[in-house]
Parts: structure tokens; sequence; C-alpha cells
């Protein structure tokens, strides 16, 4: 049984929610809310597949639910598993950071359990900066072919010992309004305590946007049988109008939704699913109540039925053209990045629609041989995938301490409060714990933030120089806020505001023979400053980073040890949506505040450079690679290679600077 043709207004609805997902993962100015466009999904899936189990009992008495996965497999399966193969062997494209879970991933989304190996491992769709999985989209796919595989078995259960089609009717709508109920107040629990993905991407919190479309099918289910008979009843103008205003209201909604939303805890606290899945309802239920209407005519426009039929192609092919096509590897952003971008899928769409689906939904294979043969397809894949992709390489940072570039990889819950990592870590020691004083190993401190802590916690033993590390993750030497990180606000951090205390506690006590400081990266924000925002390379701001350099150098060689200062790396952490870089990455405020330093160590004469950036930028911008070297994990932090490869030049400064 297959998709009636006469319900072309439908077809308008997948192409509304594609250019929703389309303009939001572009990064399209003022529809930050597009993510809603993948609700949208939902509903009507909920709504197209419980109609067409109904019309299926309606004429033949059961359904065969073999012949139901068979044609969701045939359906679905090929097109999604040649993306993921493809995916797994462009790996060389992709970003260095988006590579390390490639397999997990690959094979999450091979087995159809995508959404839940993100909605257990912590990850947050809505977390600016990084590089998301190339993957990360089949979370949706998955979460449909859990609905597709459940769903009839639960509908079976509803209706047995259902003695008319009134009362089967009535069951299905009790039960997928209760079972929506549940997912809805699941919903509000965990967005109230759980990781945002948990909420975002788990099966049981979106069950109730498909659970309203199953409910929406039972009320209906007449005018759906009237419709797929092709003698739909003219219905009266008063009530023509009422189903026109109901779907110009749901529209009104979804597009206030695609304006105004951008994916906060709060929103999902609020019930945005639920208000989502109800606008949605009702602009699907007003262009089936009225096919001749205005809002149906425009949903059944040519161009937009021919996108919402190629919508599944679009979304399978479009995240992975959008992480291959950046504005690294293209040097472009904004419109030129998204009309190639949008090219380059509608390209892949046109091919895998013409010549993988297409062709396998002609295809008329019995359910006992189809079903065999889809999951030795999946093993194949999964096999492939397994050979191919790398394993990922535990960091031992994230293993030990949380997240490297805090706030910015916490939850949202504690951004605004991360911890301070510090640690002691000793080349050579006495027995009591306590570094030699008088004689012995070079004594070495290192102060800074997480990009001190990767480079002193990666340095393989140093002979005859001792690493003590003093290192705070998220914390630079800039004092105050509220900050702005990836484009996202936070207030100030007042355990990084107590530097100058600590670090001349440090220094009186261990008493090194060289310090070496590390930090930048805090420096290069935007921050509020005399009541407004501002940042480096603006004179005030740049007055005060000048006096709160001056005061660093001044601790740090207060008992007479010499220092090294490093300048600032050129970084690329992630990219906005439309491929442009964030504020905190752009170059020209490395080079602001390198100057600062540089400035400051002219003013000192006994406090040495350590060239950090020609170092890891030898052709003057940022690079993952320096000589065939990996030296950067996610744009900002070192790789063990790379400090293995640093180490040399290292000592070589440490040493230099003590004279």
């Amino acid at each position: 049984m297959s998709r009636p043709r006469f319900l072309p207004e439908l077809d308008g609805v997948r192409a509304l929610a594609i250019l929703a997902v389309l303009a939001a993962h572009a990064g399209v100015a003022g529809l930050s809310g597009g993510f809603i466009g993948v609700d949208l999904f939902f509903v009507l899936s909920g709504f197209l597949i419980t109609s067409l189990l109904l019309e299926e009992r309606r004429r033949q008495g059961r359904n065969r639910l073999a012949a139901f996965w068979a044609r969701r497999a045939r359906r679905l399966l090929p097109a999604a598993l040649v993306m993921v193969a493809a995916v797994v062997a462009a790996r060389p494209l992709l970003a260095p950071q988006a590579v390390g879970g490639l397999r997990g991933d690959a094979i999450a989304a091979a087995l159809w359990s995508s959404n839940w190996r993100w909605a257990l491992g912590g990850t947050d769709y809505f977390a600016q900066g990084g590089t998301a999985s190339p993957l990360q989209h089949t979370w949706s796919l998955a979460v449909e072919e859990q609905f597709y595989l459940c769903w009839p078995l639960l509908l079976g259960l509803l209706w047995l010992g259902a003695r008319s089609a009134a009362q089967l009717r009535r069951r299905l709508l009790v039960g997928a309004v209760a079972g929506a109920a549940v997912s809805a107040a699941v919903s509000a629990i965990l967005a109230a305590g759980a990781a945002p993905g948990r909420v975002y991407f788990g099966t049981d919190t979106r069950a109730q946007e498909l659970l309203v479309g199953a409910a929406l099918a039972a009320l209906l289910l007449p005018t759906w049988q009237a419709r797929a008979g092709g003698t739909p009843e003219r219905s009266p103008a008063s009530r023509d109008a009422a189903a026109a205003a109901l779907a110009g209201g749901g529209l009104v909604v979804l597009l206030g939704a695609v304006h105004l939303a951008d994916g906060s805890p709060a929103e999902f606290r609020r019930g945005l699913m639920t208000l989502v899945a109800l606008a949605s309802a009702a602009l699907i239920a007003g262009l089936v109540l009225a096919p001749h209407m205005w809002p149906a005519r425009l949903f059944a426009t040519r161009p937009a039925v021919a996108l919402g039929r190629a919508s599944y192609s679009v979304y399978l092919w479009h995240w992975p053209v959008f992480e291959v096509l950046d504005g690294e590897r293209t040097g472009l952003s904004g419109v030129p990045l998204l009309c190639l971008r949008l090219a380059a899928t509608a390209a892949l769409a046109t091919a895998s629609l013409l010549w993988i689906e297409l062709p396998t939904q002609r295809l008329r294979v019995r359910p006992r041989r189809l079903l065999p043969a889809s999951a030795g397809a999946i093993a194949l894949v999964v096999a492939f995938t397994a050979c191919s992709a790398p394993t990922p390489q535990p960091s031992p940072l994230v293993a030990a301490s949380g997240p490297l570039d805090a706030p910015a990889s916490l939850p949202r819950s504690a951004a605004t409060a991360p911890a301070v990592h510090r640690a002691a870590r000793m080349s050579s020691a006495s027995p009591s714990g306590t570094l030699r004083r008088s004689s012995g190993p070079l004594r070495v401190d290192v102060f800074g933030d997480s990009i001190a802590w990767t480079l002193t916690h990666y340095l393989p033993a140093l002979p005859g120089i001792e690493i003590r590390d003093h290192t705070a993750l998220g914390c630079g030497i800039a004092q105050g806020g509220p900050f702005r990180y990836f484009g996202q606000q936070y207030a100030d951090k007042p355990q990084c505001d107590r530097w100058p205390a600590n670090w001349s506690r440090d220094v009186r006590h261990d008493r090194p023979d060289v310090v070496l400081l590390i930090v930048g990266r805090w420096e290069t924000m935007d921050r509020v400053y005399n009541g407004g925002w501002t940042h480096v390379g603006q004179a005030a701001f740049d007055a005060r980073l000048s006096a709160e350099l001056d005061r660093a150098v001044s601790v740090l060689t207060s008992t007479g040890a010499h220092l090294l200062v490093s300048n600032e790396p050129y970084n690329r952490r992630g990219e906005q949506p439309d491929g442009s870089l964030y504020p905190e990455d752009d170059p020209a405020r490395v080079d602001a505040w390198n100057r600062l330093v540089t400035a400051e160590l002219s003013r000192r004469p006994g406090v040495r450079l350590l060239n950090l950036n020609k170092k890891l930028c030898p052709d003057g911008g940022f690079t993952w690679d320096v000589g065939g070297i990996q030296i950067r994990s996610d744009g900002v932090h070192f790789t063990p290679q790379g400090v293995r490869w640093l180490t040399p030049w290292l000592i070589r400064a440490l040493r230099s600077a003590a004279g």
C-alpha cells in the first residue's frame, strides 16, 4: 500500500519542515528555531503511518507487519546506509575533531540507535562552537525507525478484542493522547535536571510528537478514508473556513517558533515540543479537512510538492555536506557558502533519489527475503565502518578532569561556575613529595589555562627538569564579566579572578627557577567593561589588559624566577553556522593580544617570549598539522603527538630562559 498521491499538500508540509532545518543549520539570521522542522516531520509521520495502518486494517481486516516493515526498510534503508558508508569513506575531508568518534557514530546510525548514543552521551545539540558529528542528524531517523518498529505492535495490543471500527478509533485516540501526555510529562521532568541532549534526543521524550500525529489520524479517519477513496465530500463553506483558520493558526505558531526559539533548556521545560506538536497537528488537520482552501493550495504548489518528495534525500545528505564544505575549507561564509552547500546538497540528493531510492522502492521482493537482506546490508556497513574508521583516542584531560574548554564544553547548568583544576606533577621528587630546592633538576612552574594544562599533562618525562602544574581550566588573567563565548553569555567566574593571590602563594612556596605563563585564550573574548561590551584591540580594554599582564609578570618574578611568557597562537575552535569565525577566534584579536605581550616584555628585559604562535602557525595562519603531525585536537588544545613534537623546542626555551 503506497502513500496516497492525492494529498500533495502534505508533501508541502515536508517542504516547510526541511526548509526550516536547512535554515537553522545554515545559520540564517532570524531563523534560529528551524530545528522544530524535525518536530513537524515527527507529527506528520505519526499521522501518515497511523492512517495507513488504519486504512489497511479497514480494507484487509488485519495489518501485515512483515510487509509493513519491508516497505519501510525499502524506503529508508538503502539511501541511509549508502550515506553512512560515504561519510566513513570521506573521513579525510572532515575536521579532525569530527573523526575521533566516527566509528561509534556510524555503527549507531546503521543500527538505528544513534539518538540514544547522543542522549546518553551528554551531547548538547545546541552547544555552540566545536564540530558536531557528520552523522548527528541520523538521530531523528533512529527515532522514526524505532517508531515504525514498535507502533504497529502497540496498535495490535490496543485493538485486541475491539468489536467495531468506532471502538477501535476510541481506543487508539485514548491510547495516543495518554501516551503523548506521559511523554510530555517525562520531557518536563527531565528538562528540569537532565543533560539537554537527554531531552532532545530521547525516543521517550519525542514520542509525544509521533503520538499527537497518531491521535490526529484517529480523529480524521473518516476524512482520510473519503479522500483515499477519491470521493471527498464538499464541506460547507463555514467548515472550510474554520479548517483554513486552523491551518493558518498552526502555520503562524510554527513560523513564530522558527523565528523565536533558540533551544534553551527553559523552552523545553515550558513545553516547546508539545506546543510545536499541537501547532503541527493543527496545520495538518486544516490541510486535510479543507483541500480546496488557500492553505492547502499554498502547500500543494509544484515547488513545495517537489521539495517535499525529495525531503528525505535532502535531509540525509545536507548535514555531511555542511560539515565538509565549511568556512575553513572553502574560504567562504554567509550567502556564498550557503549557495555552495545547497547546490552540493541538491546534487547528492537528486542522485540519491534517482539512483538509490526510487529503484529500490520499485523492487518487488517478498518480506521474508527483504528483511534478511536488510539485516545483511546493515551488517555489511557495520563491518566496513569497523574496519575503516579510526578508533577514538581518549583524552586524559576529559577522562580525568572534565572539559578542556570550559565553559563551552560544560553543561549549561554548570557553565557559569566551572571547576578550577589544580594538580601537581613532578618528573623528579623527594620521598616526601616536595621539590628538591638546592641542586639538581631545573624547577619549572607552569601557570595558565587549559592550553597550558594539556601541554604539561602530555609532556613526557623531561630529564633534568621538574614540572609543577598550577594551571586552571577556563581561567586567564582577564578579570570581570560577564563575557561571551561562542555567542553565549556567561557570568563572571570569581574563582578565576583570584589568580593574583593564588599565584603569589604558589611561587613563594615552590621557589621555581623558571616560570612559564601561557594565557591569551580568555583575553580575546568579548567582556563587559565600564558598563559596555568590549574586547582586546579597543583602547580602554587594552589598557586594562596591559595592567593585568604587568601585574602577572610582577607576581611571577617576585621570588627571582626567570619568566617565559607565551604569546597566543591562532585558533579555530569552531565556526558559526554560516561558516564565519566566532569573535574569539578572529586572528585580528590574537594579533592585538600578542602586541600587548610584546609591548610588556619590551619593558621587562629579563622576561623572555615563547613564540608559540610562530611555532604552531608557521605560515601565519591557523593549521591543524605541522610537518605532517596533527598538533591540535579541537582547534585550540594540543594533541599528545603535538606535545611530543613540541618538547625538544620547549626544553631549549626553558633552559635558555634559566640562563
